[in-house]
């Protein structure tokens, strides 16, 4: 009832603007994959609360797309909201263009701080004859108890764990831009920014960011926070840095300040419509093309730079996973202790994993919501449980998949492993041909991981020529995944960063020092979900006449699961190497554990 009268009052705003639909995305103004309470309207007006999807209200109807790591989330928590569920790269799944136009809207508004400049463009075109309007927060006045937006400490990341300065990283990204005269590099994405500048924040659950913008110039970074939540030893390392500070709110009319005659440099991926309006506002009309430059690099100059981590940065990764995988050894210990008597549930494992992490004096909290999931509820790719009562009880059978993971100051981690509780399984008459098939879906996963682990390329390679030696094994069964296979992973930053193996094309290379998952997966509704999960990072293999060759080294220091395993469907190869991984996973791990504690890896490894 709440939310049908949260849309009775949209569709009001509707009416008084004259307009048809509203289209609300999931993003905040600085595109961030979490986003801040203040900002989730389309979860407070549709009960969805995945981290993506985009509603779309019209004068009579609603209608939700997400894609199919949500499909089975977002079908219960939409259930009578009326709703419609649109299930993204489906067959027969309309665009919103096409539902809007069968529609036959004639005007459609949008939040002009939550469109980039390119979807707003490229939206228009789209809709078209229907307009497409860019309004101030159309939401502001009609969400009554909508969360107030939160300013947390601002720390420094000191070169010993970051590697560069904020004056090296500059100078790099300048260089990077290619770009002559004064020129004003606009950034919206809050984690390049704490890259850039060396600090971190809490803003943001899950993601280790500060909201702020900044505007990068020949001479200095001009840097828009909240500045009484920036420590002392940050403000004053900043300033050594040639950082200019100013307000969070400061930074709209310091774009409308900026001169006719500056380059306004940005990605309009990332700048939104109203940030672009204001930087262009002290522009003559008909100048604004020659007073822009699309940042040249694929995925961003900063994302660029920052993706491809220095020596330092990359020694404090493997250091965050050897603390993580010791957390992780006591919890499959634990699980192993106590899965026998029946009374553990979901909730409890994700909390009893906390607890171990936080037995490192280092551990600073979790990098996204864990998931920790029982048989048929695995197969949503991103299920999680908030609360005790809402979690599934785990019982002595079938998979429990478990992906979670950790910031540390000096690496994030993010690993997934799928466990057999045992050879017995509560679907009733399919007991032998069922447990043949989660052991073969769990072991072609598992030689997908294997394969694009052990793979060597050629420099230059994107992800999309990678990503069928994660798929291919499961390709002649007739299963797939229709999630990414691999994303990068932020050095005490957003879990997820732009790097990327996908089946999707894109134009960023996978190039030495990125760091990256590796996690394909099967997913069968109603029954299980098997995922594996390590991270990797890019590491010269050789040269020869033929060019520069790359290939993966595992960073990830988490026993995986054997008894699962039909050995009959791995190659030698791939068999030898799932040994060699879970005896280096002892070898390293072993100092740090109790005897116990050792003697129980050594026994899943044999």
């Amino acid at each position: 009832m709440y939310r049908r009268q949260a849309l009775d009052a949209v569709r009001k705003m509707l009416a008084d603007n004259g307009a048809d639909a509203v289209i609300i995305p999931s993003n905040d103004c600085h595109f961030g994959e979490y986003v801040p309470d203040y900002f989730k309207v389309r979860g407070w007006l549709s009960g969805f609360d995945g981290s993506a999807g985009t509603l779309v209200v019209t004068t009579s109807d609603a209608a939700l797309w997400t894609d199919s790591r949500y499909f089975i989330q977002a079908a219960r928590q939409i259930e009578g909201t009326g709703i419609r569920l649109m299930k993204l790269k489906i067959a027969g799944t309309p665009s919103i263009a096409q539902w809007l136009h069968s529609l036959n809207v004639s005007k459609v508004l949008v939040d002009g701080d939550l469109f980039s400049r390119r979807e707003f463009i490229s939206l228009t075109k789209e809709l078209a004859p229907a307009a497409l309007q860019a309004v101030d927060d159309p939401f502001r006045a009609i969400w009554k108890d909508r969360p107030a937006l939160v300013s947390k400490p601002i720390v420094l990341m000191p070169e010993n764990i970051g590697g560069k300065s904020v004056v090296e990283k500059r100078v790099a990204v300048t260089e990077k831009l290619g770009c002559k005269g004064s020129f004003a590099y606009i950034i919206s994405a809050c984690d390049e920014i704490m890259w850039l500048c060396n600090i971190r924040g809490e803003d943001i659950e899950y993601n280790p960011v500060a909201l702020s913008y900044c505007v990068l110039t020949e001479d200095c970074i001009h840097l828009f926070c909240h500045l009484e939540s920036l420590s002392a030893e940050a403000r004053g390392y900043l300033e050594l840095q040639d950082v200019v500070l100013h307000e969070y709110g400061a930074f709209r009319d310091f774009l409308r300040g900026l001169d006719g005659s500056v380059t306004r440099i940005c990605q309009t991926s990332s700048i939104n419509v109203n940030n672009w309006s204001a930087a262009f506002a002290n522009v003559k009309a008909g100048e604004e093309e020659s007073l822009f430059m699309e940042d040249p690099t694929p995925g961003g100059s900063v994302a660029w730079l920052r993706s491809r981590k220095n020596s330092v940065e990359l020694a404090g990764f493997r250091n965050a996973f050897i603390n993580d995988g010791i957390a992780w050894v006591k919890l499959l210990k634990y699980l192993d202790d106590n899965i026998p008597s029946g009374r553990l549930n979901e909730f409890q494992v994700a909390e009893k994993l906390q607890e171990f992490r936080r037995e490192c004096p280092d551990y600073l909290g979790e990098s996204f919501e864990p998931i920790v999931a029982y048989n048929a509820n695995a197969a949503s790719a991103h299920y999680s449980v908030t609360s005790e009562a809402d979690a599934a009880r785990i019982k002595p059978y079938g998979f429990l998949l478990m992906d979670t993971g950790a910031h540390y100051p000096y690496g994030t981690t993010d690993t997934t492993r799928t466990l057999m509780l045992s050879d017995r399984n509560d679907f009733t008459g399919k007991s032998d041909r069922l447990i043949q098939q989660m052991r073969d879906d769990y072991t072609l996963v598992l030689k997908g991981m294997i394969d694009l682990a052990t793979a060597v390329f050629p420099s230059g390679t994107r992800g999309s020529q990678l990503d069928i030696l994660a798929r291919g094994p499961m390709y002649p069964t007739g299963k797939m995944y229709y999630h990414g296979t691999s994303h990068g992973i932020g050095h005490h930053l957003c879990v997820h960063e732009p790097p990327q193996i996908r089946m999707e094309e894109s134009p960023l290379v996978i190039d030495e020092g990125m760091v990256m998952s590796d996690e394909p997966a099967i997913y069968i509704e109603g029954q299980y979900g098997i995922r594996t999960e390590n991270v990797v990072t890019v590491v010269p293999f050789k040269e020869t006449p033929y060019g520069k060759f790359l290939k993966f080294d595992t960073m990830t220091l988490v026993p995986i699961d054997i008894r699962p395993v039909n050995f009959k469907l791995l190659t030698h190869k791939e068999e030898q190497w799932l040994y060699d991984y879970n005896e280096h996973v002892y070898n390293v791990l072993k100092p740090y554990l109790s005897k116990q504690e050792a003697y129980w890896l050594w026994k899943q490894i044999v």
